[in-house]
């Protein structure tokens, strides 16, 4: 469905300095250090992720599918700036991602924070049930030359989460895992972060002032 947004936001001014950042911790830190951070923060950095081999894998296979991309203008992605080439179902057309999606820190966060396990009374016994994490969208996004930034906004909209500022990690419904495959800068499109932010209710509006960038 064809989605209708206002103009472009203005850009951030370029000597704004944001007085928070990102915490960073290597990949195979703890993972209850990592999830203590996500709690807290809403989100980190795991260094040393994907190797640069595996990079480089994930950006040929991308390059063989740009020629097929579309425009996000007017689709359902309207959000994100029509300069931007968004290549979908990328562990269908990349096997580096697929492994990378199943490395062990991915999936025990994601069972961490995802799997729900639960009994059924059956009559005369307990059934045990558990409902694992399910993978709901896989997409690179190549920012062009010129593209505004994108608005604020919460990435579990898009499944209608409500928020009511009783934050519970326990309870959350969505876990979205962002990999740089080039250096990320403000200047070219690194991702902004409130810290904390994840923790507001539905009626806080998020504001420029506030963000901090996932990149120099």
């Amino acid at each position: 469905m064809a989605v209708k947004t206002p103009a472009p936001p203005k850009p951030i001014d370029a000597s704004y300095k944001p007085t928070a950042s990102i915490t960073s911790v290597p990949a195979n830190a703890p993972i209850e250090e990592i999830l203590g951070v996500i709690e807290r923060d809403g989100g980190v950095i795991l260094t040393n992720l994907v190797s640069p081999e595996d990079l480089a894998a994930i950006d040929k296979d991308v390059e063989a599918q740009r020629k097929d991309t579309k425009s996000t203008e007017g689709s359902a992605m309207a959000i994100v700036p029509k300069e931007t080439l968004a290549v979908p179902g990328l562990v269908g057309k990349s096997p580096t991602v697929a492994k990378v999606c199943e490395s062990p820190v991915l999936d025990r966060l994601r069972t961490s924070l995802l799997q729900e396990n639960f009994s059924v009374i059956r009559e005369d016994y307990i059934e045990e049930n558990t409902i694992d994490p399910l993978l709901s969208i896989s997409i690179t996004f190549h920012i062009g030359p010129g593209g505004p930034r994108q608005r604020l906004h919460r990435d579990d909209n898009v499944h209608g989460t409500r928020h009511d500022g009783n934050f519970e990690l326990a309870k959350v419904r969505q876990f979205g895992c962002l990999i740089a495959g080039t250096k990320t800068t403000r200047e070219n499109g690194a991702t902004m972060f409130i810290p904390g932010s994840h923790k507001w209710d539905d009626s806080r509006p998020p504001r420029t002032d506030e963000v901090c960038f996932a990149g120099k």
